[in-house]
């Protein structure tokens, strides 16, 4: 029973990412997108660790730190595994739609936890590929090889993974005893995955600095590790020093704790995962019940939806708070960047003006590409479709509310971040007006294309509704062709145009061009997208 479930959850995330539904089969295409993706992922981050250890390697051998090179790659990994797992510890684990029907049926408690954990750790490893086959490969290629070292450093990467996994399922633990106490989870849900995600953005644009100050101080942050972070010494000894008796002591101080931790969750799984959100009774009066038309209650319908997983805002409207984020940057550096302006001689001051209004343009596109809410708000409805399909409501006026919640949830951070911009750089009346409507007319594409693109391919067979925000093809098809988009407006330009027209003509015309496709897009809705919907 084990591996049919093990299988079962393998199945739902490597291999329904490449499905519409259950009608539509994998083909060679969308496994060799899947794989283009990954590829992609792995040479990105490949690049940046194997640089990382290439510049820190020589400078510790030196010093006679060798250690230190592997014990800065396992606290890497440690890091990456942690933040990368923590969210999906949540999901596979304590958040699974199908836990209670599992449960229901003939099979062990721990099977069915053993099976969840065991996916994690597939997806741990992978995180940890990204740190470790680099480190390995630099290691190897200045310092001869040893097979014992070699051996060591294998057994390490096997195990390594399991003291991440032990702190990703006791912090999701801890999270999940304090949720069933509280009634909105998804606020509380959300700060903390922002907070990951600022944390995790704000050491990747710190990595320079950092690697100076290992380089620089490598014999101080030695000692802290082994005066601090016992295992990750041990760890480190044993590969360096080919030390039994330090890899003896790491062993023990991973897989004590990891089988600590899996006693207990599997002691408190089913109090953890059947557990509801306390709630009180209310006596409802007739006046308190309010009434609202047939397109503000399909909005609400939406917006109640969307906004009841946290996960599925998180990965379907990043771009919203990347937005808020620049919006809060450029009005606290903006008159830093004013001054920095200040000091353009005066023949250049005119072309600085022109570039402005397109860089502001870019900078709230380029953000707002990342919303992809409207690339998935079909295939949330799931088995419920027939539910709303047989409502006495007209096709386009739901698929009008879809697509109002993408435009209500986006449109204000990009007004916001248009509104500082043009303040924090003294626009005049015509240029505020375009950097204001070149937010607000992409959005409408974005939108209106994703909603398109998801009738088209519509993923209904997902159990976790994560699932379709971060592994459809309409999710993906979206998001890229968005981001395209926007790359090929600069590279049109720069590329082809700017000989024949200056820049802010070129921002008129594209403006020009939204609205065009936006209108284009809309009749293509108005008429195919109702038929789609009704066949669905």
């Amino acid at each position: 029973m084990l591996k049919s479930l093990i299988k079962i959850r393998l199945q739902g995330i490597f291999m329904r990412s490449m499905k519409g539904s259950k009608k539509q089969k994998i083909t060679a295409g969308k496994i060799v997108f899947m794989l283009a993706i990954f590829a992609y992922i792995a040479v990105v981050f490949g690049a940046m660790f194997g640089y990382m250890f290439n510049q820190i390697l020589k400078p510790f051998i030196a010093i006679g730190y060798e250690w230190l090179y592997f014990g800065i790659m396992a606290i890497l990994v440690v890091i990456l595994c942690f933040i990368g797992s923590v969210f999906t510890t949540q999901q596979e684990i304590y958040g699974a739609k199908d836990n209670e029907l599992l449960l229901s049926m003939p099979i062990k408690t721990k099977d069915i936890l053993l099976s969840r954990i065991f996916v994690v750790l597939i997806i741990n490893y992978l995180y940890e590929a990204l740190v470790a086959l680099p480190c390995m490969v630099t290691y190897f290629t200045q310092v001869p090889f040893d097979l014992v070292k070699f051996l060591f450093f294998m057994i390490v990467i096997i195990t390594l993974p399991l003291l991440a996994l032990a702190l990703s399922c006791a912090f999701g633990w801890i999270m999940a005893m304090i949720m069933k106490k509280i009634r909105n989870k998804t606020i509380i849900t959300m700060i903390i995955s922002l907070g990951f995600l600022g944390a995790y953005f704000y050491i990747i644009n710190k990595v320079p600095d950092y690697l100076m100050t290992l380089v620089a101080n490598g014999e101080s942050i030695g000692d802290a590790i082994k005066n601090t972070l016992f295992p990750i010494y041990h760890l480190a000894i044993a590969i360096s020093e080919t030390n039994l008796i330090s890899l003896f002591i790491y062993l023990l101080s991973v897989l004590v704790p990891f089988a600590i931790v899996i006693y207990l969750l599997s002691k408190n799984f089913i109090g953890i995962v059947t557990s509801k959100a306390p709630s009180k009774k209310v006596k409802l009066k007739d006046s308190d019940i309010k009434y609202s038309s047939q397109k503000t209650a399909l909005f609400k319908r939406e917006l109640k939806h969307f906004t009841s997983n946290p996960m599925v805002m998180l990965n379907a409207a990043l771009g919203i708070a990347f937005t808020v984020l620049l919006a809060g940057m450029l009005l606290v550096k903006g008159t830093e960047m004013v001054d920095m302006l200040g000091v353009i001689p005066l023949q250049y001051r005119n072309m600085i003006d022109e570039y402005i209004v397109a860089l502001l343009c870019i900078a709230v596109i380029g953000t707002s590409s990342l919303n992809i809410i409207s690339a998935g708000l079909i295939s949330l409805e799931g088995n419920r479709l027939w539910i709303i399909k047989s409502l006495p409501i007209k096709t386009i006026d739901i698929l009008h509310s879809k697509l109002f919640l993408h435009l209500a949830l986006c449109i204000p951070p990009g007004l916001l971040f248009s509104i500082i911009g043009s303040f924090v750089f003294s626009l005049n009346i015509a240029d505020c007006i375009v950097v204001i409507l070149a937010p607000i007319t992409f959005t409408v594409l974005e939108a209106l294309f994703g909603l398109i693109v998801n009738l088209w391919k519509p993923k209904f067979d997902w159990i976790n509704e994560t699932v379709v925000v971060k592994q459809s093809a309409s999710v993906m098809i979206a998001l890229f062709s968005t981001m395209a988009f926007v790359i090929m407006i600069g590279i049109c330009y720069f590329g082809f145009l700017s000989d024949f027209i200056n820049v802010k003509t070129y921002v008129y015309v594209c403006l020009g061009i939204f609205i065009v496709v936006d209108l284009g897009l809309y009749y293509l809705l108005k008429t195919w997208g109702v038929r789609r919907f009704e066949e669905l």
